[in-house]
C-alpha cells in the first residue's frame, strides 16, 4: 500500500508491506506565498507535480522490486480551499489554512448568527482558519471566479481528483469546513446559503477509509501506478495521526508538533467547551469523534530561528546543535519567555491578531536561552490546551508525541514536565501515514477492523515521565506567560500591531 501524505511544506509517498513493514519513501518540497499582508495561497499545480513524482517513483521502485501496489491511500493537511472550473482547472490558488485575509467576514459572522450557534451545529469556532468563511469572501471579493466555479474543494479532495477523476471528501476533511453538521454528517442547508452555494459545488461525503475511486488510466501512464487500483481517502492529517499514534480511547491525547502544533484526544460522541475553545471534529475512525485545538506555527518557528539566528551550524545537524544549545540552559530559559503567535493565535486565545513575542531580554540573554525558550513556549502552550480538554472530558494520563521537533529527547521531557503526563515517542514516528494505512488496510480486509490494525502497528518506543520539580517551575511560568498576553490583549497592543 502506499500512503500519500500531503502536508502543508512537502508530499510524500511511503510504500508499506501488508504487515506494517516500512519499505521505502518518497517526497517532494514546494512553498506557499504571501502576496499581501494576511494572505496565504499556494498554487494547486505544486500539489499535482508532487502527486505525479512521488507517486511516479513510489511506481518505479515497486517495479523495479517486483511489488504490485494494492491501494493508495491519502491523508492531507485540512481547511485550504480552491475554486476548479467546470473543465477541472484551478480558478484560483488555494486559499490556504493559515491566511487571515477573513478577520472581518468572521467578525460579521458571530453578530450574525453568533458564535455558540456556529460552535455547537459545526464543532468549530468562527476563525479565518477554516472554509465558510473564506466562500464569503471569494463571493464578496472575486465575484466572477465566485459565479464561474463548479466545485469549491480541499486539498486532498484535488489530489483525488487528479488521481481519480472523481470530486470525493470523508467526514474528517467535510468537519474543518464549517459546512457539515458535526451531529447528522450531512451539509447543512442553512450553511451553505450563508456561503451562498448548493450541495452540488461541494464534493461528495464519504466515511474516512472508504474507496473515493480508482487511478485512472491517464495517470496510471503518468507515475507506472497500475490502472484501476482503489484510492482510499482517509482523511485529515491530524484526525490519521491520532489514529496512528493509538488514540482510540478515553485518557490519551496526541501532540503533534510539525509545522504547527495539534493537540487531539479521543471522545466516543460530540462534546463542546461552553467558551467555544476546543473543536470538536469526525475522527479518522468512521463513527468516532476527537477533541482538538492548534497553535498555528511551532516548528515553524524553531526552522526561522534556525535560518535565521544560527549560521555557524551545518545543515545536517543543525537542529541537533539547537536542543544540545537549549539543553545547557537551567528550565526556565533564564526568564526569557517565548509566545508562539508569530501567525496569530488558535486555542486557547483565538485571536487572529496575536503577534509572536521574546519578552523579558536583557543584555546576559544569549542564543541558548532563546533556542530553549522556544521549546518551552510550544510545550506550555500545548499544555494550556490539555487543561481545557482535560477540564471537558477528564482526566488525559497519557500523550504520545509526534512531528519532527520530536526527534530531541529534551522536548519530550519538556513536554511531560509541562503536561504533567506520561509522554510516549512511538516506535513508528510516521503517525499520518500509519493512519492511513490502517484505514486502507481495514478497507482491503489485511486487518478485520481498526482496533486489530493497531495492535498490529501501533508500537510503543521511548517513555518519559513528568520530573514533580519541573512541573512546579512550569507550572509558575504559565501563570506569567497568561498574564503577558491577557496585559497585551486587553490594552489593544495587538491592534496597533495589525498591518505591521
Amino acid at each position: 500500500m502506499i500512503a500519500l501524505d500531503v502536508g502543508t511544506s512537502s508530499m510524500r509517498s511511503i510504500i508499506f508491506s501488508d504487515t506494517g513493514e516500512f519499505v521505502d519513501s518518497f517526497a517532494y518540497e514546494y512553498h506557499t506565498f504571501f502576496p499581501k499582508p494576511s494572505y496565504v495561497e499556494q498554487d494547486p499545480l505544486n500539489w499535482k507535480e508532487a502527486a505525479t513524482y512521488v507517486l511516479l517513483a513510489a511506481g518505479m521502485f515497486c517495479k523495479g522490486k517486483g511489488i504490485v501496489p494494492e491501494a493508495v491511500s491519502i491523508t492531507s493537511q485540512r481547511a485550504s480551499v480552491i475554486p476548479m472550473s467546470e473543465d477541472g482547472r484551478p480558478l484560483y490558488n488555494a486559499v490556504m489554512w493559515q491566511d487571515k485575509r477573513t478577520i472581518g467576514v468572521c467578525e460579521r459572522l458571530i453578530a450574525d448568527y453568533g458564535l455558540e450557534t456556529l460552535y455547537q451545529k459545526t464543532g468549530l469556532r468562527v476563525n479565518p482558519l477554516f472554509v465558510l468563511n473564506k466562500l464569503i469572501w471569494f463571493r464578496e471579493n472575486e465575484p466572477e471566479i465566485f459565479a464561474s466555479a463548479k466545485k469549491f474543494i480541499g486539498v486532498q479532495d484535488y489530489v483525488v481528483y487528479c488521481l481519480t477523476g472523481e470530486y470525493v471528501t470523508d467526514y474528517t476533511q467535510a468537519s474543518r469546513t464549517m459546512l457539515m453538521d458535526l451531529k447528522t454528517l450531512k451539509w447543512d442547508p442553512e450553511l451553505l446559503a450563508v456561503a451562498g452555494i448548493t450541495e452540488e459545488h461541494l464534493c461528495r461525503l464519504l466515511p474516512p477509509g472508504s474507496i473515493a475511486g480508482y487511478v485512472t488510466d491517464g495517470f496510471s501512464k503518468l507515475t507506472g501506478l497500475p490502472k484501476g487500483i482503489p484510492v482510499i481517502v482517509s482523511g485529515g492529517d491530524q484526525q490519521n495521526a491520532a489514529l496512528g499514534l493509538g488514540v482510540m480511547e478515553a485518557g490519551k491525547a496526541e501532540a503533534n508538533t510539525g509545522t504547527g502544533s495539534f493537540l487531539l484526544s479521543y471522545s466516543q460522541e460530540p462534546a463542546f467547551d461552553k467558551n467555544c475553545r476546543v473543536l470538536c471534529q469526525a475522527g479518522a475512525a468512521a463513527g468516532s469523534y476527537v477533541l482538538e485545538t492548534s497553535i498555528y506555527n511551532s516548528g515553524a518557528i524553531f526552522r526561522w530561528f534556525k535560518e535565521e539566528f544560527c549560521p555557524d551550524y551545518n545543515k545536517e545537524d543543525a537542529y541537533v546543535r539547537m536542543s544540545e544549545e537549549a539543553g545547557s540552559v537551567p528550565t526556565g530559559s533564564g526568564g526569557v519567555i517565548m509566545l508562539p503567535h508569530f501567525e496569530g493565535s488558535a486555542a486557547p486565545f483565538w485571536n487572529p491578531k496575536a503577534k509572536g513575542l521574546f519578552f523579558n531580554l536583557g543584555l546576559g540573554s544569549d542564543r541558548r536561552m532563546m533556542i530553549r525558550s522556544i521549546m518551552e513556549g510550544i510545550a506550555l502552550e500545548i499544555s494550556e490546551n490539555l487543561g481545557l480538554m482535560r477540564a471537558l472530558i477528564g482526566d488525559i494520563n497519557t500523550v504520545t508525541v509526534a512531528g519532527g521537533m520530536n526527534k530531541s529527547r529534551l522536548f519530550c521531557q519538556m513536554q511531560a514536565d509541562c503536561y504533567d503526563a506520561r509522554v510516549v515517542r512511538p516506535a513508528n514516528t510516521e503517525a499520518s501515514s500509519l493512519g492511513a494505512l490502517m484505514n486502507a488496510g481495514v478497507a482491503l480486509g489485511w486487518y478485520a477492523d481498526l482496533n486489530m490494525a493497531r495492535y498490529a502497528l501501533v508500537k510503543e518506543g521511548d517513555s518519559f515521565s513528568a520530573d514533580k520539580g519541573h512541573v512546579v517551575v512550569y507550572a509558575e511560568l504559565r501563570k506569567k506567560r497568561e498574564a503577558l498576553y491577557q496585559a497585551l490583549y486587553e490594552k489593544g497592543i495587538y491592534d496597533l500591531f495589525m498591518n505591521a
